[in-house]
């Protein structure tokens, strides 16, 4: 759910419309934009249980309707409402740091990962019993959005510059419609299950895009993007291996 896909648009159709150099410049900041994600997540969990505490008192009530739809959409309106916010409010401090090597910018990430990963760790979870096929709706409506996200990117970073087309190239485009689609299916809990490996994912976008830092200027976009892809997978195997031991 966190891998470089709207990073990945974002930043070669960034190159393609503005060059390489300019591409670069943004993919500083990518590592940036993917802490205002982890703020993001953390206050969408905090955001959904926000029903729960409003019908404190009303206990039976609550009970009866725990698994309506209707309460779902409540727990992510507040979700999505707190997550947002939090999301803005955070770019908007980042955007004033003075950030200029991608190799700083990432620490910065990495460091923020390790905190959300071990705040998350408390989240609960559930595990799927029955494998469910993803409907062909599901799949059409995250396209559109990823997609709708990667176009609003571009034109912002043609029109404000590179830092803003930066922060925004990890808006979670790909995150949202999974986080929705999967609590409207199988609740709160689900969404803490995948919230709560999010910071490792995050983790290898933030790498993307400093390779692409690192990469882009030197050898190009498809050179650039392939390796810095390879970079992801060696980095998610390493930790892979670690979580394993």
């Amino acid at each position: 759910m966190s891998l470089p896909v709207i990073t990945f648009l974002s930043l070669l159709f960034i190159a393609v419309s503005q060059g390489v150099n300019f591409s670069s410049k943004a993919a500083l900041w990518n590592p940036m934009g993917a802490i205002a994600d982890l703020v993001y997540m953390g206050l969408f969990a905090a955001g959904i249980k926000i029903p729960g505490y409003l019908e404190q008192g009303k206990q039976e009530v609550a009970y009866i309707c725990k698994n309506d739809n209707f309460n779902k959409v409540k727990e992510i309106f507040f979700g999505l409402l707190i997550g947002f916010a939090g999301y803005f409010v955070t770019i908007i401090v980042l955007s004033k740091l003075p950030v200029d090597n991608g190799w700083i910018s990432l620490i910065y990430l990495w460091i923020a990962s390790v905190f959300f990963f071990l705040v998350f760790k408390r989240l609960g979870e559930i595990k799927i019993e029955k494998k469910q096929i993803i409907s062909s709706n599901d799949i059409v409506l995250r396209g559109l959005f990823g997609g709708a996200v990667v176009a609003g990117v571009v034109i912002l970073a043609d029109s404000t510059g590179y830092i803003w087309g930066g922060l925004f190239s990890s808006f979670p485009g790909t995150i949202t419609p999974v986080l929705v689609l999967l609590h409207l299916k199988n609740g709160k809990e689900m969404s803490h299950s995948i919230i709560k490996s999010s910071p490792i994912g995050l983790s290898a976008t933030g790498l993307y895009s400093c390779m692409v830092w690192l990469l882009y200027p030197l050898y190009g976009i498809f050179v650039g993007t392939a390796a810095s892809y390879l970079a992801v997978i060696g980095f998610l195997f390493i930790i892979k291996r670690t979580l394993d031991f």
